[in-house]
């Protein structure tokens, strides 16, 4: 629905069930992203989560991303919403065999532009693992800049990381 030069944004049918199992159970995606226990999830807990993903859904706008060969990639969508103070987080996950390709930074971009554009949102903001430099680089080239450090606040492979806040000003507003 939303098209870019390398993906689009799309709702999410019953046929990327598939991939998002696989993108949730693959341990390097999940350890960069998730604050619990990277824990596998299974086929039915995935297609639960699938089922709640619609236009109608409980205040979360959450895309598939895909390639122009039809290829699922990814997903990104706002996962937390401030309507009386137009804030929304924002999140992403690009599959381990599209990363480094530009996916997610353009998926990010588009992501950024239905925000402002559609939602009328102010302000972006996301929570990102220090040790996730690649999720930090494509928030900070699509406008995100660092707005504050939680010290040792994620555990992961066994020591303490920081968690970077970062966030983005809709300057048209």
């Amino acid at each position: 629905m939303y098209n870019g030069t390398l993906v689009r944004l799309r709702a999410f049918e019953q046929g990327d069930l598939e991939g998002n199992h696989r993108f949730i159970n693959d341990y390097d995606t999940v350890k960069g992203m998730l604050s619990g226990i990277p824990f596998p999830a299974s086929y039915e807990d995935e297609r639960r989560w699938l089922e709640q993903q619609s236009s109608y859904s409980r205040g979360e706008y959450q895309f598939a991303v895909e390639d122009f060969q039809g290829d699922m990639v990814g997903r990104c969508g706002v996962i937390r919403l401030d309507w009386k103070n137009r804030v929304a987080e924002v999140a992403i996950m690009i599959g381990p065999d599209w990363r480094g390709r530009g996916y997610g930074k353009e998926a990010m971009e588009l992501l950024c532009d239905f925000c402002f554009q559609e939602m009328n949102l102010h302000k972006l903001k996301v929570s990102v693992f220090a040790f996730n430099e690649a999720a930090i680089r494509c928030y900070a080239a699509n406008g995100f800049q660092e707005e504050g450090r939680l010290r040792r606040e994620i555990f992961r492979g066994g020591k303490y990381h920081d968690v970077v806040l970062m966030g983005r000003i809709n300057e048209k507003s």
